[in-house]
């Protein structure tokens, strides 16, 4: 059997006993012995060292639990399958709890992930991942049962071990870890597409792992090149997905790409292009909701994972189903499709403040762009309302965007240098990486009105010579330095490029390659990794060589093989 490489195990040096959580919680030797049996032999989450690796704490400071809850919320129901998304949010939840401390809530959230699983044992979905994901479920139960000195001693009696896992079930566990890694950009984004490459290698025709390797392919791509078209192989991926399945949540997916295409090649006045993608993004989001039929919770799914636009005969007859749903995303999605499609203000208005009085942030956003288009910037408290935002939603990310649309109103309407330099500031003062944050410059649009036509880097530009010019005006002693330093720090962003960009990913690289010799290998799965590898190559029609995806391949599932 081959052994999949693990990005992890080559990152993970040796996990002492002593670890300073076990020893505040007066765990004995015995239980710390467990738990570091599980750490290093078995895949749950504790083995991944995702904290570690990802950094998550060092530059993201709000509630990551908050975020899962209302990731979590968000899930529509769909009874007749098994969701991945749900699963594996369940895990993060359950380890965001215990890095909090919250045990007992760790522990009830990783029993709800059990019986979950249970519910699905012999779902034709996943029966052939079963193992793989019972595995994870169950080392991780044992972990915090083991830390809240509950006898977890049978939980891992009938747990399949990682040294008899077939491929497909290697493939499952390098899936589920790139899911979760996912959730901790921007490093768990390029850790995810390694675990989501080595698991499309292990099991290239599952559309569930092409699935994930087409939201983490093309999140590392926008992060590098934030308005790269989606490359052929996303593309050729997309096609394959929506001519050969029906299931909604892999159509979904298809869309997403098409409507990434569309949107990109509009902004690089490409308009020929782009009208093909949104066309087929828009005769995908037909056939989703012909599928859905009338099922309320499949026709939400498919509408608040599209915003094609939809012939209105087909909007008539769904409007209707969802006024009164109580989901914020869908008051976002029918505000939109009123201030895109319908161009009804009022309409728009209303879902929108439904929408942001249910805490959702592009609601909160649109609300203020309506309120705009029915009366002047200057008869709306635009810089009140925004600030308002920006005390509700402390995401570094929201408030970029937040203090973006502060800075255009004092470029274009409202002189004011003082105001502008301290906006400037505290956009530059974000906890968040100065790539972003050049980034976020490159192509705002602004909420109000204006006659001027926007390309990539039009108001960067702006409000650089801007900056320029203000820094001249006569300022006290203590404004003077402050102001300074806000434009030397300022400089520093303006001059990151690309190649400053590539510099880190070679680095990284780099420094993966010096650390290889004494990463610890935790899980050889392998008789002989080279001798079972060529003969996976050459017997596999559907090997994939650098993640290309073969136009033509056979997304049915395989038969489970032991």
């Amino acid at each position: 059997m081959a052994r999949y490489d693990d990005p992890l195990n080559n990152a993970i040096g040796a996990l002492s006993v002593d670890d300073d959580r076990w020893i505040e919680l007066g765990l004995d030797y015995k239980i710390r012995t467990q738990l570091s049996e599980i750490k290093n032999n078995y895949e749950s989450i504790f083995s991944w060292d995702i904290q570690k690796l990802t950094e998550v704490n060092m530059c993201q400071k709000w509630n990551l639990i908050d975020k899962i809850r209302d990731k979590q919320e968000m899930i529509v129901t769909m009874d007749d399958e098994f969701d991945l998304n749900r699963f594996y949010l369940q895990l993060v939840a359950c380890y965001e709890l215990y890095n909090n401390k919250s045990y007992q809530e760790s522990y009830l959230e990783i029993q709800g992930a059990v019986k979950y699983l249970e519910k699905y044992k012999f779902d034709k979905s996943i029966v052939q991942y079963f193992d793989a994901y019972y595995h994870i479920t169950q080392a991780t139960n044992a972990y915090v049962a083991l830390t809240l000195k509950i006898d977890s001693e049978k939980l891992l009696n009938d747990v399949k071990h990682v040294k008899h896992f077939n491929r497909y079930e290697e493939a499952a566990i390098c899936a589920v870890k790139a899911k979760i890694f996912m959730v901790y950009p921007q490093e768990g984004n390029d850790m995810a597409l390694k675990f989501i490459n080595q698991a499309r290698y292990l099991d290239s025709t599952e559309p569930e792992w092409i699935i994930i390797w087409l939201r983490a392919k093309g999140r590392v791509r926008r992060y590098y090149e934030k308005y790269r078209t989606p490359d052929d192989d996303e593309i050729d991926a997309a096609n394959m997905l929506c001519t050969t399945q029906s299931k909604l949540h892999i159509l979904v997916q298809a869309i997403d790409v098409y409507e990434e295409a569309g949107f990109n090649k509009k902004v690089t006045n490409n308009h020929k292009e782009s009208i093909r993608f949104y066309k087929l993004s828009s005769d995908i989001t037909k056939k989703a909701i012909e599928l859905a039929k009338d099922d309320i919770n499949k026709l939400i799914f498919v509408l608040l994972s599209s915003y094609s636009s939809y012939d209105k005969s087909i909007m008539s007859n769904l409007i209707p189903k969802l006024t009164n749903v109580q989901n914020r995303r869908v008051d976002q999605f029918l505000g939109f499709y009123y201030l895109k499609h319908e161009k009804d203000y009022v309409k728009a208005k209303i879902h929108f403040t439904r929408g942001m009085e249910a805490g959702d942030f592009n609601s909160s956003l649109q609300l203020i762009k309506t309120e705009c288009l029915l009366k002047s910037v200057n008869d709306f408290p635009y810089v009140q309302s925004l600030n308002e935002m920006y005390d509700n939603f402390p995401n570094p990310s929201a408030r970029l965007i937040i203090l973006i649309h502060i800075l255009m109103y004092y470029n274009f309407f409202e002189n004011n240098p003082s105001e502008m330099m301290r906006y400037l500031k505290m956009y530059i003062d974000q906890e968040i990486d100065d790539t972003l944050k050049l980034r976020y410059l490159t192509f705002p649009l602004p909420l109000f009105k204006i006659n001027m036509y926007f390309r990539p880097n039009t108001f960067l530009n702006m409000l650089s010579e801007n900056v320029k010019k203000i820094i001249n005006n006569d300022w006290s002693l203590e404004e003077k330095q402050i102001i300074d330093n806000t434009f030397d720090r300022f400089n520093k962003i303006l001059k990151l490029n690309k190649n400053d960009i590539k510099i880190n990913v070679a680095n990284k690289t780099t420094a993966h390659k010096k650390c290889e010799s004494w990463r610890k290998q935790r899980v050889d799965l392998s008789e002989d990794k080279s001798n079972k590898t060529d003969q996976h190559q050459s017997n596999s029609k559907y090997f994939y060589r650098n993640t290309t995806l073969e136009k033509h391949v056979d997304l049915a599932k395989k038969p489970s093989t032991n």
